[in-house]
């Protein structure tokens, strides 16, 4: 018997209110400081620029929708809101927390992202079009991927397709809220929420912005110090005047320029890789101090990425990873729960070998996954095949004497 296909009612035509003056923008502000939760999205561009470049800003609050023109309004003001206790509801929210970021100098204190919530209801990774489909039963209009958000007017598709990106995200919050409730799982997802809202690590500073360029990994001795203080002022110089890297040099070019370290323009030129365009207003002169900074520099001095990485992983323990994963899979499935968010293989290494700061070492994962492990490790559970072969990790009776003789 074939399933029939659920219908899904088209979007129906939004209605919105386009903000391109301070004061309306300001006006709102101090309604949405009031509000309980508020929804966000942004449209934003970075392929020419070293920052993300935003140029429209989307909030929901209520039942009003209201899209923000920020070639015209400065949303710095938006800030207070931002840092105050309502709720912001936005899905995968990670680039947009960066523009915030950059825009507001903050990002939201109070955060739910729907897309990492759904994944404690066995989604993985969904796109909001595919979450608008399971909650509020209709479809979103397709976009364009390839808009330009700077362009103005924008039409009233492009207007239309901006307004969706929040005209649904609270009523899957609230339908979200309710099935994580049920299910015992809603502070596991506001924590998750919360690790989102925090990144783990600072940015990479410059000096380490060779360790981006693949080929310069592979480089030894001078070649790579070169590349390292000549990575270094390229990033620098890319955040200065707000472009991308590759505007200022090529990887190739980098990794080229550190092979034959040139000393003059006409060997600079010479390399595979570098564009005139790149030698103009100073540029090779810059390009050739770098080459003379890296070139004094003793290998140990080249900066390199240190991380406490703990004990290295025993190599009888080795095989455990693959079959750890391989139960943690089937456990994920029988708990409908994203496998990506409950745990990787990396983190499965980590916990093996004790790793400092493991995520499977606290939290709603030790308790559902890196306690059972670590019983695993020491004798006190083991994993078998059950009658239907599926994967289970089962408590043993009594440990076994690892100092039997």
């Amino acid at each position: 018997m074939t399933r029939r296909r659920r219908r899904l009612a088209p979007a129906s035509p939004l209605e919105y209110e386009w903000i391109a003056d301070q004061a309306t923008f300001d006006g709102l502000v101090d309604r949405l400081i009031a509000a309980d939760r508020i929804a966000i999205d942004t449209e934003f561009h970075r392929e020419r620029t070293y920052w993300p470049r935003v140029a429209l800003v989307q909030i929901g609050v209520d039942d009003d929708i209201y899209l923000v023109d920020t070639l015209e309004v400065d949303i710095a003001t938006l800030a207070p809101v931002l840092t105050g206790p309502t709720t912001v509801v936005m899905h995968a929210a990670s680039q947009d927390l960066e523009v915030l970021d950059r825009a507001c100098g903050v990002i939201p204190r109070d955060l739910f992202d729907t897309q990492i919530a759904a994944g404690f209801v066995g989604l993985s990774t969904p796109s909001l079009a595919s979450l608008v489909e399971r909650y509020v039963g209709k479809r979103l209009p397709k976009g364009d991927r390839l808009t330009d958000w700077f362009e103005r007017p924008l039409r009233d598709a492009q207007r239309s397709y901006a307004a969706s990106d929040v005209a649904h995200l609270f009523t899957i919050h609230d339908l979200l809220v309710d099935e994580l409730d049920e299910r015992g799982r809603l502070t596991w997802a506001l924590d998750e929420c919360e690790v989102a809202r925090t990144p783990g690590r600072p940015a990479l500073p410059t000096e380490l912005a060779w360790t981006r360029i693949k080929e310069a990994r592979h480089l030894r001795g001078s070649a790579r110090a070169i590349a390292s203080t000549l990575a270094d002022w390229r990033e620098q110089t890319a955040r200065t005047h707000d472009i991308p890297p590759r505007f200022v040099l090529s990887d190739l070019a980098v990794v080229g320029i550190a092979q034959r370290a040139p000393s003059t323009p006409d060997e600079l030129r010479k390399v595979r890789g570098v564009d005139g365009r790149f030698l103009k207003d100073g540029g090779a002169r810059a390009i050739l101090d770098a080459v003379g900074t890296g070139a004094a520099l003793s290998p140990d001095e080249v900066p390199t990425l240190e991380i406490d990485q703990g004990p290295a992983l025993d190599q009888e323990l080795r095989p455990a990873v693959t079959l750890v994963s391989a139960w943690i899979a089937q456990l994920a499935k029988d708990e409908q729960l994203d496998v990506a968010l409950l745990a990787t293989r990396s983190d499965v290494t980590d916990i093996l070998r004790g790793a400092p700061d493991a995520r499977l070492a606290s939290g709603w994962r030790a308790d559902l996954v890196g306690g059972p492990i670590r019983d695993l490790v020491e004798g006190h559970a083991a994993l078998a095949f059950d009658p239907s072969g599926r994967l289970v990790l089962e408590s043993r009776a009594q440990a076994p004497d690892t100092h039997a003789e």
